[in-house]
């Protein structure tokens, strides 16, 4: 029996928990880095102000430091007077062809340290993860989630090398978890075993949506609990069964994969915030 329940223990703390919106609560004690694509930037009132300056890491990445910029100033801040300077990244990467020089050194006055990644053989997104999981370490930061801005629009190459690059992100980062954060949705990987996501009560209120999506290889052996279409023993793959346009039955979603899948969410709710 005491073997038994050895196992038992054992199984439990293989569990993955997930509670993807903890971090946009104003109680939340969360240690995340903050990465700024260069893709359009739609967030609503001052949930992402919230979030940013929350955070332990920010990051922009070559364009998108232009377009923080600009978000920014469409509330009326100018993140390049120093009065405004903790809206300026903690680090801008990339090869640097997307955005106005004197943007870059004029962050780079008031403290951001500027890392010119020139590397043609990994997008800007590849080389941001490296250099944030390298500031990490070197400032003793110990990270749980790295939160990646990557609006899932635009062009199609772009949105499937970005979920490319999550599914490298465990050689890049490590263990720290790398979640996509569009304005409406969230995106992350969900590695081989057992997971437990924790969903907020508004989204199973509202029949918000949810997937589950095979990318790369064919997912052998899926179960689910608390989706309103569950897997059991489902094998997936592109060109049979995937699960789209899914929702919530219950407050907590199992998930048991054999093969990396992808998870992704709708956050709708928290344009309303």
């Amino acid at each position: 029996m005491g073997h038994v329940t050895s196992d038992r223990t054992m199984q439990q703390e293989l569990i993955s928990t997930w509670n993807p919106l903890d971090v946009f609560q104003d109680d939340a004690h969360c240690e995340y880095a903050v990465i700024v694509l260069n893709r359009p930037i739609r967030w609503q009132h001052n949930v992402l102000l919230r979030f940013w300056q929350k955070a332990r890491i920010t990051i922009t990445v070559d364009g998108g430091t232009q377009r923080w910029l600009k978000h920014l100033e469409e509330q009326g801040i100018n993140a390049l007077n120093t009065e405004h300077k903790h809206y300026a990244p903690d680090l801008i990467t990339g090869d640097m062809d997307s955005c106005p020089p004197y943007i870059i050194e004029k962050f780079e006055s008031i403290g951001s340290i500027v890392i010119k990644t020139p590397d043609q053989d990994n997008t800007d997104y590849t080389k941001a993860l490296l250099e944030v999981a390298h500031y990490a370490k070197m400032h003793n930061i110990n990270l749980g989630e790295i939160y990646v801005l990557a609006e899932t629009s635009g062009r199609f190459d772009h949105i499937i090398a970005n979920v490319n690059t999550l599914y490298r992100s465990d050689k890049l980062v490590g263990n720290t978890r790398v979640i996509q954060l569009a304005s409406n949705s969230m995106t992350w990987i969900l590695k081989p075993g057992m997971h437990s996501i924790h969903i907020p009560e508004i989204l199973v209120q509202q029949k918000s949506w949810c997937g589950l999506l095979p990318f790369g290889c064919t997912v052998n052996c899926i179960s689910t609990t608390g989706l309103k279409w569950n897997l059991n023993k489902t094998t997936m793959q592109f060109g049979g069964l995937i699960s789209t346009s899914n929702t919530y039955e219950d407050s907590k979603v199992t998930v048991d994969t054999d093969t990396p899948v992808i998870w992704t969410m709708g956050i709708e709710f928290l344009g309303k915030v």
